[in-house]
């Protein structure tokens, strides 16, 4: 039983799962939404075309083709207007689609009621599987569509036609939960195991911080997520050398581990990357320079306290001249600096005294 609401509720995963999977969803049903909107819209104008040429029983549906087309039409443009800035409006343009689909078929089915409703059967069976959701809110929408047409049907059908348009209902539309079921279980599956490999991919997997591919990958995303400046602070560890080759490379990854946690919890750990041996990067979005010194400060203090030592290298850039690659080697410049005083008065020591670390400068001022 437990096995049985675990598949209906969150297709067979765990329910914080299915929540860190829901943004992926998201952005999936927004691309699903986009692609379907603008076939709808095509078919259905050769559909208008079609009965403009042919006339007959086709000219009675020509309302309903362009009905289709103009949302069809509006769902298109909302998706490619808004989707970016509001993802999680592809909810809401989903659900949109999926009712004008289930509204289309019922209504050339109901149009003509002394013809079966092949069109509302093969709506009901599809439309549960297209798009990436929970299991249980497709089941729901899947019955609540099912009966509302059995009852319309069975109003304005003969009897005969409309039991037959019952009796497929019920039938295809179990198949369809079923599909549905089965469907988002291996739909969210696949997308689990994508964001696992992902996660390995980019991580660093001594430290948990990010890597260096992921940091290659994501560093040219800053300057759009900036309003008006990036801070790259760019440290080095002290000692990892020594210390591997003194008490071996135990506990000089336990020294790696302990200043990756100290930068995850200063800069947020989206925002920190290890991109070599014993060098790490954090980028930091519209922060003042008073705010970075302060948290500068705070990581060497810390990671002093934890008995080791890093030099450390900061530089800021307007969003208006940003450039990723020359933020990041000045702020190694500067680090390189910090790195040279630190050996010229503390030699192969791993630590540094409070008293004994240089003062932080704004990132615009280092260096001077």
């Amino acid at each position: 039983m437990s096995a049985f609401k675990k598949a209906l509720l969150y297709a067979g995963l765990e329910k914080e799962e299915i929540r860190e999977l829901m943004p992926e969803a998201r952005h999936e049903n927004g691309r699903f939404v986009r692609i379907y909107a603008l076939i709808t819209a095509v078919v259905f104008i050769l559909c208008l075309l079609a009965s403009l040429i042919a006339g007959g029983q086709l000219e009675m549906n020509k309302p309903i083709y362009l009905s289709m087309i103009v949302i069809s039409v509006v769902i298109y443009v909302n998706t490619k207007v808004t989707m970016k800035k509001h993802p999680k409006l592809s909810t809401l343009l989903a659900i949109l689609y999926i009712l004008s689909m289930y509204g289309y078929s019922f209504a050339v089915s109901l149009m003509h009621s002394d013809m079966q409703g092949t069109a509302a059967v093969a709506i009901l069976v599809v439309m549960p599987c297209i798009f990436i959701y929970r299991p249980i809110y497709m089941i729901g929408l899947t019955v609540a569509m099912g009966a509302l047409y059995c009852l319309l049907s069975m109003q304005i059908k003969t009897h005969s036609i409309a039991m037959l348009d019952v009796w497929n209902s019920l039938f295809f539309g179990a198949i369809a939960v079923l599909l549905s079921v089965y469907q988002m279980r291996v739909r969210f599956q696949e997308m689990l195991q994508k964001r696992r490999n992902r996660l390995l991919s980019e991580t660093d997997l001594l430290t948990g911080v990010k890597n260096r591919n992921c940091f290659e990958n994501n560093r040219e995303y800053y300057p759009r997520l900036c309003k008006e400046n990036v801070h790259c602070i760019y440290v080095d560890v002290n000692g990892l050398h020594e210390l591997n080759d003194g008490q071996g490379h135990e506990m000089g990854d336990k020294m790696l581990q302990t200043v990756a946690g100290v930068l995850s919890e200063r800069f947020s750990h989206e925002n920190v990357y290890r991109i070599g041996g014993d060098e790490f990067v954090a980028l930091c979005t519209d922060m003042s320079p008073d705010e970075i010194r302060s948290r500068i400060a705070e990581t060497i203090r810390e990671i002093n306290e934890k008995g080791y030592s890093v030099s450390v290298g900061g530089a800021m850039q307007e969003k208006n001249e940003l450039n990723m690659h020359d933020l990041l080697k000045e702020a190694e410049a500067y680090m390189y600096k910090d790195k040279r005083k630190y050996y010229e008065q503390f030699g192969h020591d791993r630590r540094r005294r409070a008293s004994d670390v240089p003062p932080i400068k704004a990132p615009e001022q280092a260096g001077s």
